[in-house]
């Protein structure tokens, strides 16, 4: 017998987008291997924007802009587009601002040493000292903001479906059951994506360019931190034309910047043990 429960949106616009970018997957993983392995990570200026907008422009935005161009609707006006918006938006908060967190507080660090000055770019007034910051590999490089596209797309994109999932097994039930499936579903994907990535990109033959000063400590309690981004973040986009209503760019823009907003609030709160995080409901608003 067929459990009860569906993977895909109801919408056919974002289910689509959702199928399409599933397939993204192995295809991000094998650039990823092939640019670790030939050593690429690290190969100056030109290089590191490059691969970095190969990473995600290409597959993520050039392609669904082609295979959707008779769709019946403007580009504009299309899920897989309001859905890079959002991660824009998301992504510059999380790099720009939250970084600097991740270099104080969970001491990660960057090396890319054959990237001139001018390729950085973060927050000149939250996080380490600036004079400093370079030469303690606390500055973030401008590729990273690309480079987070494609990594923070194929997450919210995996999470939300198999949220989804779960969510719609438990319909029938009543609304406690609901909110304890959702609670636990939405944890249970924060914490797995923020494991993973750390151990399996922090891990490899990054290791040398990108890496925490205590991988063991990172992987058993800083996924913990790591996670709180995407208790926010996977709830939020997860509500995206989720029931077929399109939502303008200012919403999309505005949901975007309170999902960035929002998470180190609630993350260095939590971290600190004097707040409770309220996952959000899917719908509310």
């Amino acid at each position: 017998m067929a459990l009860p429960g569906y993977w895909f949106s109801k919408n056919p616009d974002r289910a689509w987008a959702e199928k399409f970018y599933l397939i993204f997957i192995p295809l991000f993983f094998g650039y990823n291997a092939m640019i670790q392995k030939m050593k690429w990570l690290d190969a100056g200026d030109f290089w590191h924007i490059t691969q970095n907008i190969i990473m995600w422009l290409p597959y993520c935005v050039i392609l669904p802009l082609i295979l959707r161009r008779n769709s019946g609707q403007r580009w504009q006006d299309s899920y897989w587009f309001k859905y890079q918006l959002w991660l824009a938006v998301w992504v510059f908060y999380a790099t720009y601002f939250h970084t600097e967190y991740f270099f104080d507080i969970l001491h990660m660090r960057y090396h890319f040493q054959f990237l001139s000055p001018q390729m950085y770019f973060d927050s000149y007034l939250l996080g380490p000292n600036e004079a400093t910051a370079l030469a303690e590999h606390k500055k973030i490089p401008i590729g990273m903001y690309l480079n987070t596209m494609a990594f923070f797309g194929v997450y919210h994109n995996a999470a939300v479906v198999c949220m989804r999932r779960v969510r719609t097994m438990f319909e029938n039930k009543s609304a406690g059951v609901r909110q304890v499936a959702w609670i636990i579903i939405v944890i249970l994907a924060a914490l797995f994506f923020a494991w993973a990535e750390t151990f399996f990109y922090m891990t490899g033959d990054s290791a040398g360019i990108v890496w925490y000063e205590n991988l063991p400590a990172m992987l058993k309690v800083g996924s913990f931190c790591y996670a709180l981004y995407f208790v926010v973040s996977f709830p939020n986009v997860y509500r995206l034309e989720e029931d077929g209503q399109k939502w303008p760019w200012s919403r999309v823009i505005i949901d975007g910047t309170d999902t960035g907003r929002d998470t180190p609030v609630r993350a260095l709160r939590v971290s600190a043990g004097d707040h409770t995080i309220v996952l959000r409901h899917p719908f509310a608003r």
